[in-house]
């Protein structure tokens, strides 16, 4: 009779009791077994109409014996179906009235006591469901058919072991196995995950990301071992796979995604910062990356943290150990990289497929990895790299990267934008071997270009203003090959591996800019000649070609032209109009004197100034004959202004004709490759003598 006045006294006072409705159908002791069982329990929510807490049946069997010696032994208990629901509402859960403390004071017993020992045996939950809601998130986490089972535990024994296993409503299966040590304090934990859905970890990731949606499925095995005395003292190894993995952005795009993800730890110790993993497996990654702005959209997933204002109250002032991190092997296959590049005035895509790298230990130096990697470029170029490397040291590395049939079409966006060329053509292959040692790096470098060609029409509004056609022209050969080889050499805190593709484009990104510049002292350096006696060809005032050295500069413009067909030059010519008359009327003064003198018996082989004065002034007027004209003026007035015009007219037509045809005929060179320019404008001017051909490389066809 007891248990039934018991079980209709709970369910109608449960109110005053627990603050909460409560339901039992029935309860029932075995006064000879020592066994209780409750049937159909429900404790209600506030509501009063909503279950909180539900079972089938509860039954516990202990023995009455052990009492007498202030233990209590329990030889069963088995529940069945349980149901919790837990709610939570930010701090608040759905719970928190049945926690409430009691302001009752209670009267502390003063007398000691003996303490209980507990021996609990053969614990065991069969067909649980567990739901847990984030009213905030709304977000639920359903576990269905929980199982649990504890051989037994005892308090003052040495060890205890707990079986859990259990599903999960959206899909997974979880089995855990749980074993105490109580007399040492440690613990070791087998885990097993079999299929986990991980949009159950969706919501607590959109707090801190911008995501749309997050699929997969996480299955692992595990063992774990530690102490409960120290946490640090922690030991992990085991198998984790995550498959069907995909997370999508706000934009419903899917960034990242991949087949299968597997990780074999070999062992993590957590006190000595060791990590050692057997292999990494990554099955068809894909990434969407995008330049956005001044940012990225993998930084833009970011949401703002919130500052942490807790002050500290200690800090730890103990060093960690430098640690260690190793694998033995690593294996991605199946690669995709999607890159677009939208900072730019002409929006820039590109694909790197097929990406493979594969690791292994170099078999001289177990301690180091030999890593290769290898992918296709947009669908026509490849890409591979070789790396042997210690990952406990990455100051020193070998590492050597080739880039094969790279289509320089390709870059056209960042040619408009940054140089305002379109690309109209061309491949590259680029091929470097590195040795990173401690702050020193020594690298050779080869870059081959073959029909490299950028539009001649001009783009507007670009960043730099370099002529690129000319450097293209002034680097390459007759077959339209550029071929550059670039050591470098560098030393301190700038030599990292991140800094390494810097350093390479900073050496042949000059070479360019030389070429664009400065394109005399690049080509000059393969004739042995003085770079200034091609910019300029100094030519004497009455004869029609240039002496033997400025020909012999004509002869190296010559061939620089029939062997750089992306080369064309102008030729301006210049005179110093005022000079070259005054040096054409004294020559013709002086033959005018000579001519005069042989007519009347007279043979003279040098005039002087002097002579050449008075004779002048006894055939000018007075008014030019002044006792203190300039010997030049004079010449000049004799002459006449017109018979000098016409003679500077027939020494600039001559040259002009010379050089002209001095080019197209004996040195075959196309008239369509070089311009002869005249008049010059007024800022071109010889530089000493009356008269030049000044020269300017430019971008041919």
């Amino acid at each position: 009779m007891a248990p039934r006045i018991g079980c209709r006294y709970v369910t109608k006072h449960s109110r005053e009791l627990i603050g909460r409705k409560l339901d039992i159908q029935k309860i029932r002791i075995n006064y000879f077994t020592g066994t209780i069982r409750i049937h159909n329990l429900v404790l209600y929510e506030a509501d009063e109409k909503t279950a909180f807490i539900r079972f089938k049946k509860l039954k516990v069997n202990f023995e009455y014996l052990p009492l007498l010696k202030s233990e209590i032994l329990v030889k069963n208990i088995s529940l069945d179906q349980p149901y919790v629901e837990v709610l939570q509402n930010g701090s608040g859960f759905n719970f928190d009235d049945l926690t409430a403390s009691d302001t009752a004071a209670v009267k502390k017993d003063t007398v000691p006591s003996k303490p209980i020992k507990y021996n609990i045996n053969n614990i065991l939950i069969s067909g649980g469901y567990i739901k847990y809601t984030d009213l905030q998130l709304n977000h639920t986490i359903a576990m269905d058919k929980l199982d649990l089972n504890i051989p037994g535990f005892t308090w003052n024994s040495d060890s205890t072991n707990l079986d859990v296993d259990f599903k999960f409503v959206d899909g997974g299966e979880l089995y855990s196995s749980l074993d105490v040590n109580q007399a040492d304090s440690t613990y070791a934990v087998n885990l097993k995950l079999d299929s986990l859905n991980l949009n159950i970890i969706e919501p607590y990731l959109k707090n801190s990301l911008y995501i749309s949606a997050l699929h997969g499925y996480l299955s692992n095995d595990i063992m774990i071992k530690g102490s409960m005395k120290n946490i640090m003292n922690l030991f992990v190894t085991g198998v984790n796979h995550i498959y069907g993995f995909s997370m999508s952005d706000t934009l419903n795009r899917t960034i990242c995604s991949f087949k299968e993800l597997s990780v074999d730890v070999d062992t993590i110790l957590l006190n000595r910062n060791r990590i050692k993993l057997n292999y990494i497996s990554l099955v068809d990654p894909m990434f969407l990356v995008e330049m956005v702005d001044t940012t990225n959209n993998w930084s833009a997933l970011m949401k703002p943290s919130v500052p942490d204002t807790t002050a500290q109250t200690a800090s730890d002032t103990t060093s960690a150990s430098s640690g260690s991190f190793i694998f033995s092997g690593l294996k991605i296959s199946g690669g995709k990289i999607h890159f677009a590049d939208k900072t730019l005035k002409y929006p820039f895509d590109y694909s790197i497929d097929n990406i493979e790298i594969l690791s292994s230990p170099d078999p001289g130096s177990p301690e180091k990895l030999k890593i290769h990697f290898a992918a296709l470029l947009n669908g026509t170029g490849n890409f591979s790299t070789d790396a042997v490397v210690n990952p406990s040291d990455l100051k020193n590395m070998d590492l050597s990267l080739s880039i094969g049939q790279f289509r320089m079409k390709d870059l056209d966006s960042y040619f408009k934008s940054y140089f305002g060329y379109a690309v109209s053509g061309g491949i590259m292959n680029f091929k470097t071997e590195n040795e990173f040692r401690e702050n020193s790096l020594k690298s050779n470098n080869s870059i081959y270009f073959r029909k490299f060609t950028l539009d001649k029409t001009k783009v507007p509004g670009a960043t730099y203003k370099i002529p690129l056609r000319l450097a293209l022209g002034v680097l390459s050969d007759k077959d339209g090959i550029i071929d550059l080889k670039a050591p470098v050499e560098s030393h301190g805190d700038e030599v990292k591996v991140k800094n390494l593709g810097r350093i390479i484009l900073r050496v042949i990104g000059n070479l360019f800019v030389k070429a664009a510049v400065s394109p005399f002292n690049m080509l000059a350096g393969g004739y042995n000649v003085d770079p200034a006696s091609l910019q300029e060809i100094d030519l004497p005032l009455f004869d029609p070609q240039p002496d033997r050295d400025n020909l012999k500069s004509v002869d190296v413009i010559s061939d620089i032209l029939l062997k750089k067909p992306g080369l064309n030059v102008d030729f301006y010519y210049c005179i110093s109009s005022a000079k070259a008359q005054d040096s054409l009327a004294m020559m013709l003064s002086r033959k005018e004197y000579l001519k005069y003198s042989e007519s009347v018996g007279m043979k003279m082989n040098h005039v002087s100034d002097s002579t050449l004065a008075t004779w002048i002034k006894s055939k000018t007027s007075p008014e030019v004959s002044t006792e203190n004209a300039d010997i030049s003026l004079l010449c000049r007035s004799f002459i006449g202004e017109a018979r000098l015009s016409k003679g500077i007219d027939s020494v600039i037509t001559l040259q002009n004709a010379f050089l002209k045809s001095y080019l197209s005929g004996d040195k075959q060179i196309p008239e369509t490759r070089f311009r002869i320019i005249y008049p010059s404008p007024d800022s071109i001017k010889p530089s000493s003598g009356d008269a030049a051909f000044k020269t300017y490389f430019t971008s041919g066809e």
